[in-house]
């Protein structure tokens, strides 16, 4: 079979029907359908396989759901990549919308289609968890990171949401305190949550600081209900429990000031860039107080500090429109922070935080900025942002022993990152998945 014929046959919806039988086959049985097993041991030859800085041809083997580049004693089945380019898929590390609904099939579709398989909800009902088990977290869909109910001050944030969500009847009261959320207002109140917290099983913890130079005169204030987080003195303790309990702990933050809070209380996770939607009025009056500090960047370095970015809700203001001097000032922040953190090279994580989206647009934002060429922007979204939600795995790398997971790109996204946008085969776990119907 031709090479250009392959990529004909890749691009449509009909994947794993229309191309079975063009797959040349092993020497033990006849061509099969590309949705093989993974216990079934696949060759992928003919693959431009991205080695972390360039692209090289190799031939690379599926053997148990596991990449490997060295000749198996059998092979089932011979897969032509056609000279594609051949990288780990993507990640979206902060994104509330995986819960159990009736629009549950459509955004896994969506999540295959745009070639993101890790996905980390940083806040989640969980009784919309646990129908999921079976849907996902399995290699024929996406896997998910959950840290269920979040730690937050009494009147903080999310509380305003799950208020909306009652009053609308999608909720009801006992989806609130000791569900969504924990109330935490002084130490004594973590004795009283901390077995329900653990109760749930989250993969990691959630906490909240919002504005907390602003602590004393928020905390009772009923002005800023859902504008407060944490008193930033409980925060070290929590993170020693969680530690304690082998959680890891990401939390939300608003200004530099929560930034540095959350580092000197050791976190693992910073789960927004500080002035990601401005004040409460998605402003930015005052730009100084979300402008991270040199010292606090060279400390989150040397702590280690993931930084999960979720900057991109900005782009839906026109540079070109009313909302342009706005859309500006939202850019040069955000290329400030992004430059001084990889100044020092701090772990940056690509977050999205956008419920109708996978991480596409924040990807397309985070490179209009400027501030990463192609071979950053490709390493911080397949590599970076994939151990960031699951750092106990070997994915986000297309080494020996990594997972067999991986995207085939029709061109090089080194030359043009455009080129992330089209993905010609998607394999995870030694899988290779069927187009989605919608392309």
């Amino acid at each position: 079979m031709r090479t250009l014929d392959l990529i004909a046959c890749l691009t449509p919806a009909l994947l794993s029907v229309a191309c079975a039988g063009d797959i040349q086959s092993g020497d033990h049985e006849s061509a099969q359908p590309l949705h093989a097993s993974a216990e079934r041991v696949l060759a992928f030859v003919g693959g431009q396989w991205f080695t972390g800085t360039a692209f090289e041809e190799r031939t690379a083997f599926a053997v148990d759901g596991v990449l490997t580049f060295m000749q198996p004693a059998r092979v089932d089945s011979t897969i032509h990549l056609a000279g594609g380019y051949v990288v780990p898929p993507f990640g979206d590390a902060h994104n509330h919308n995986v819960e159990h609904s009736s629009r549950i099939m459509a955004t896994i579709e969506q999540y295959l289609r745009d070639g993101v398989f890790y996905v980390k909800n940083p806040n989640n009902l969980p009784r919309t968890r646990h129908p999921l088990d079976g849907t996902i977290n399995v290699p024929t869909s996406m896997d998910v990171a959950f840290a269920n109910g979040g730690l937050t001050a009494p009147d903080g944030h999310p509380i305003p949401l799950v208020r909306r969500n009652i009053e609308r009847g999608i909720w009801t009261e006992v989806d609130g305190e000791g569900a969504f959320y924990f109330v935490v207002d002084e130490e004594e109140d973590l004795d009283r949550i901390w077995l329900r917290v653990l109760e749930d099983r989250p993969d990691f913890l959630k906490t909240y600081l919002l504005y907390s130079e602003d602590y004393a005169r928020r905390v009772d204030d009923p002005a800023f209900f859902g504008w407060k987080g944490l008193d930033p003195t409980l925060l070290p303790e929590i993170v020693r429990r969680a530690h304690d309990a082998g959680l890891r702990v990401s939390t939300h933050v608003e200004t530099a000031t929560d930034f540095h809070h959350a580092l000197v209380a050791g976190v693992d996770e910073i789960a927004h860039m500080p002035g990601f939607r401005g004040n409460a009025q998605v402003q930015l009056p005052d730009p100084s107080i979300f402008e991270i500090s040199e010292a606090d960047a060279r400390m989150a370095s040397h702590l280690g500090t993931v930084v999960v970015t979720t900057v991109g809700g900005v782009r839906g203001m026109d540079p070109r429109g009313p909302d342009g001097s706005l859309r500006r000032q939202f850019d040069r922040l955000h290329t400030r922070n992004l430059r001084l953190l990889s100044e020092h090279s701090v772990r940056l994580a690509l977050g999205s935080d956008d419920y109708g989206d996978t991480s596409v647009g924040e990807a397309m934002y985070l490179h209009s900025l400027g501030v990463f060429d192609n071979l950053a922007m490709l390493k911080l979204w397949s590599e970076a942002t994939p151990q960031a939600i699951f750092p106990e795995r070997a994915l986000g790398c297309l080494q020996e022993g990594c997972e067999a997971s991986f995207l085939v790109l029709r061109g090089d996204p080194l030359a043009d990152f455009g080129h992330v946008r089209d993905i010609v085969l998607r394999v995870k776990q030694g899988q290779i998945l069927s187009s989605p119907v919608s392309e």
